[in-house]
């Protein structure tokens, strides 16, 4: 047995029936085993199939030329109109067959064996065709297993009078001995059309039953969103602009993000405690479960061309809609706007290769760690502390509960590899409402246990200042 179907992943089969002009509204249902068999040889000239040999090819298509059975799922026809200005407003109709994008059409053979090299070669003509119809026809078509065929409700006529609830339909199939099958599906249309051919040659017309509402407009109910068992904590993006933000603008960038994700996340009437940092009744969270913004630059040339939104605490469906919706920012100083483009978005075990998710042993600055106090050197009266940046960057990993690192080494700036060395005071270190850290460092740390990122401490981490990344 032999069982090929297609899924339609726009919804739409456009194909006109053999004989009719595009203008008049018919539309192809079902689609025909002829136009199938021609769409499997147009693949093999144009994909090329690996291993798929021309011979393998014919037995391929003498086991498809006898009539199958098919299974229609619930469609309706719709069309477009299209006006052409130039030639007196002509109307173009572009009439087609809608269905479910998670429904299939399936082809039947019960009778018909193949052998297994036939079956691969078939799946691999299958997976290469892209599109069935007209180009617009984007398609998935797969072989079935005989567990997954679905009962057929579309079947040559037997007798003269369809039965109850089923109206007659003609079907193209092939007609020709097995060894010209090949070459007549290799005749062009166009030479069909200089030959004024009535019919396809070596094609033949069989009166298939076809249930009477399959053509019927059916309502669609989309199934239930259910919530997820475990929120998504990361939106991953890619930015895109003419002229991408400097590294040094880390700070500026990421608040002008928050900010824009803010008002995107107003429009619902639910309140985000991710994206805010405060419960419903203006508590603020702790242990830094609310959001981060991490926008970084990952191919070292000095731009920040990613954009990473981690937020522990989980995004409620408000603000995955709020984030679906963070398409472009605009900038100030007359600096083109940048395109973000939502190329991720679940759980961080998802994001295992991206670098400031990672685990590692060593890590390295990026952006300068801001000092969340000023660096007392411990002058004074007895038993006054020294304060100074390693030692408040390791009181700021003992409070995320991080292991005490074996190894600090000073770095001076943030040294890419396609770019001079960006030292700490040219980043931009002053928030919108004026605050700023106590003074400037950077580090390279080497922990005695790999550490999971990200790691981001200090003054301003959730707009990315003390970002580190792996070594």
């Amino acid at each position: 047995m032999i069982a090929i179907s297609a899924r339609f992943l726009t919804g739409r089969f456009h194909a006109t029936p053999w004989g009719h002009h595009t203008n008049e509204g018919a539309v192809e249902w079902p689609p025909s085993p002829w136009r199938l068999l021609r769409a499997l040889v147009a693949t093999f000239y144009r994909a090329r199939p690996e291993g798929v040999t021309e011979d393998q090819l014919h037995r391929v298509l003498a086991a498809l030329a006898p009539a199958p059975l098919m299974y229609l799922p619930p469609a309706a026809t719709a069309h477009t109109r299209h006006y052409d200005v130039a030639h007196q407003s002509l109307k173009f109709f572009d009439t087609f067959v809608a269905l479910n994008p998670t429904d299939a059409v399936a082809w039947i053979w019960p009778e018909t064996v193949c052998a297994p090299e036939d079956r691969a070669a078939l799946t691999a003509l299958l997976t290469a065709l892209g599109t069935f119809g007209r180009a617009e026809s984007w398609c998935e078509m797969t072989l079935l297993a005989p567990e997954a065929i679905p009962a057929p409700n579309s079947r040559p006529l037997a007798d003269d009078q369809p039965p109850g609830g089923y109206d007659p339909i003609r079907v193209l199939l092939p007609d020709v001995a097995d060894d010209a099958l090949l070459d007549t599906l290799r005749i062009e249309t166009s030479t069909m059309r200089q030959h004024r051919h009535l019919d396809p040659p070596g094609s033949r017309w069989v009166t298939y039953t076809r249930p009477a509402e399959a053509l019927v407009a059916h309502r669609i109910t989309p199934p239930r969103s259910r919530p997820p068992t475990s929120p998504s904590t990361i939106a991953r993006y890619a930015l895109d602009a003419t002229v991408l933000p400097l590294l040094q603008d880390t700070l500026p960038f990421a608040e002008r993000i928050r900010r824009a994700l803010i008002r995107l996340r107003s429009q619902a009437a639910s309140h985000s405690t991710a994206l805010l940092g405060k419960t419903a009744d203006g508590i603020p969270l702790e242990d830094h479960q609310h959001a981060h913004y991490f926008v970084t630059d990952e191919d070292g040339d000095g731009r920040l061309e990613h954009l990473t939104v981690y937020a522990p605490c989980g995004f409620d469906r408000d603000d995955v809609q709020a984030l679906s919706q963070l398409t472009r920012l605009f900038q100030r100083d007359n600096r083109p706007e940048v395109h973000l483009v939502l190329t991720g978005l679940g759980r961080r075990e998802q994001f295992a290769e991206v670098p400031l998710l990672t685990a590692a042993h060593r890590w390295h600055s990026v952006t300068p760690f801001s000092l969340p106090r000023f660096a007392s050197r411990g002058a004074g009266k007895a038993p006054r502390p020294r304060d100074l940046p390693d030692a408040q960057l390791r009181r700021e990993l003992r409070v995320r509960h991080l292991p005490e690192p074996i190894a600090m080494t000073p770095r001076i700036g943030y040294d890419s590899t396609q770019r001079p060395l960006v030292r700490w005071l040219d980043y931009h270190t002053r928030r919108f409402n004026g605050e700023r850290g106590f003074g400037l460092a950077g580090f390279t740390l080497e922990f005695p246990e790999a550490v999971q990122g990200p790691l981001a401490l200090g003054f301003a981490c959730h707009f990315g200042l003390g970002l580190f990344l792996p070594a």
